[in-house]
């Protein structure tokens, strides 16, 4: 079958590892706009593209949330996994919708969140378990279209979007107080501070690095 990762840039995508894993028998294509016959293609994939697409009436277009649909819609869900201190991640795979992150749910990953876990272990285990609910749903377009379950709009929550000055910390917090928010920081985005002036970045790390969650459940709508 023939996937067409979406991008906004080529070197941004860094999962070619997982996709020789996972879906290596398949032909895979990457692109920075939508291919000219997208219907040639079983399966075309944003891949933490930044775009709308605005032909929302295609129908092999997955788009990957990294939340509980409809919970957790808009920006920067794993940050908002850890300063909210959910008891599971959960990334939803979803058809393309007119409206962003409303899409029907074809299916979803999830497992426990570990008091060791930290937003960059998780951008990591998002994006194999991205690539492997690929795999899953490319079995499961051989049998049959794909429809997903409609959300439920009663139900949706969104979170707003993040800009650097975010990762401030108030110095006079307690450090219990702040380790939600220092877990959700990344390195390539590091919380920071200022003191007497001078302005000063901190990030954390477990001790004992985490492994694949072994809790982890993918499943169909």
């Amino acid at each position: 079958m023939k996937i067409y990762f979406l991008l906004n840039d080529i070197s941004e995508f860094n999962a070619q590892a997982f996709c020789k894993k996972y879906i290596s028998s398949h032909e895979i294509t990457y692109g920075v706009v939508l291919p000219e016959n997208p219907e040639h293609f079983d399966l075309i994939i944003p891949w933490n593209y930044k775009k709308i697409i605005k032909d929302y009436k295609l129908q092999n277009v997955i788009i990957f949330h990294s939340s509980d649909l409809p919970k957790g819609k808009g920006w920067a869900p794993i940050f908002n996994v850890f300063y909210k201190e959910l008891d599971e991640y959960v990334i939803s795979a979803i058809l393309l919708d007119e409206e962003v992150d409303s899409g029907n749910i074809i299916a979803q990953a999830r497992f426990k969140m570990r008091n060791t876990y930290t937003a960059d272990f998780i951008r990591k285990i998002d994006d194999e378990v991205t690539i492997m609910m690929i795999s899953k749903i490319l079995k499961k377009m051989k049998k049959k279209v794909l429809k997903g379950a409609k959300q439920d709009k009663k139900q949706e929550t969104y979170y707003a979007r993040r800009y650097p000055e975010d990762n401030e910390l108030n110095v006079n917090s307690t450090l219990a107080s702040l380790v939600p928010f220092l877990k959700g920081c990344e390195k390539s985005h590091p919380s920071f501070f200022y003191y007497k002036g001078d302005k000063f970045t901190i990030s954390i790390r477990p001790s004992i690095p985490p492994s694949m969650p072994d809790d982890l459940e993918i499943t169909f709508l």
